[in-house]
């Protein structure tokens, strides 16, 4: 077999796992948790600090990006794309651009300043939800009646799980030739690119929970459509310029109300087994 058809078999075996796993999301309801975590987190101003000492240098690393990748990758991929698509190239080349540049905005400000205020938001979501026991195995907690649930947030006691900003990269990059699969490749590629997106939302979630990266892996296989569900709604909502500023920190609070969520099930799992 040639390179080249090595190359179209792995890209077709991709492209009907993605069409797969889009019934699975679709059917887990998960996509609304980035939806749900928008409201909550208007909701509670307190959630909202961490954002705002974070906000100036983020902007300005968003237009830089985004002004740097559509005056250089734009119109080299409207070529590219436009063999394949036809007149959408032009459409489908912007999409591609604004998840390449929310991707790189993401992925450096996660990498170099973001991180702790992201956590810190995770963790306070929890306990707003009552999963102090669950934010203890990775925080000390402060005893205070406070209804400010930042307030309640001690010193961290581990270093957050995150994925290398080498590997985030390399993965995104690798799915990049799905685009030129004719109308439907471009869908297909934010699809398998909410395969990744999803479970890193959770990062936090399996360090707490004490995952192994057998663990880790095991549950995200377990639950793969419903990551995808919800990796896909926060790779589409990455789509609004700047906006997925505040989404980085709304995407948050929704992974943390479906942790929650999760570990309710958990309890009442083990209350009928018992």
């Amino acid at each position: 077999m040639s390179t080249s058809e090595r190359v179209k078999t792995v890209v077709q075996q991709e492209a009907n796992q993605a069409l797969a796993l889009s019934k699975d999301a679709a059917q887990s309801g998960t996509y609304m948790f980035p939806i749900q975590g928008i409201y909550h987190f208007l909701r509670y101003p307190s959630l909202q600090r961490p954002l705002w000492s974070k906000l100036l240098p983020t902007i300005l690393l968003s237009v830089t990006v985004i002004t740097v990748m559509f005056f250089v990758t734009y119109l080299p991929q409207v070529a590219i794309l436009a063999l394949v698509d036809g007149p959408i190239a032009f459409f489908n080349a912007a999409m591609l651009v604004l998840s390449e540049s929310s991707t790189l905005i993401l992925l450096i400000s996660k990498w170099w300043w973001m991180d702790d205020a992201t956590v810190e938001v995770f963790d306070a979501v929890l306990v707003q939800q009552n999963q102090t026991s669950l934010v203890a195995a990775g925080r000390e907690l402060k005893p205070t009646n406070s209804a400010d649930p930042i307030s309640k947030l001690g010193k961290r006691l581990k270093k957050p799980f995150v994925d290398g900003f080498t590997k985030s990269l390399i993965r995104y990059v690798v799915l990049l030739p799905l685009n030129l699969i004719p109308i439907f490749g471009t869908m297909v590629f934010f699809i398998l690119n909410a395969r990744n997106v999803g479970p890193a939302q959770h990062a936090r979630y399996f360090q707490l929970k004490g995952f192994s990266d057998t663990e880790r892996t095991d549950f995200v296989k377990k639950n793969q459509g419903a990551y995808v569900g919800f990796g896909l709604s926060c790779v589409l909502l990455n789509l609004i310029p700047l906006a997925n500023i505040v989404f980085a920190f709304t995407h948050t609070v929704g992974a943390a109300l479906w942790a929650a969520k999760m570990e309710n099930m958990e309890v009442n799992r083990g209350k009928k087994t018992s």
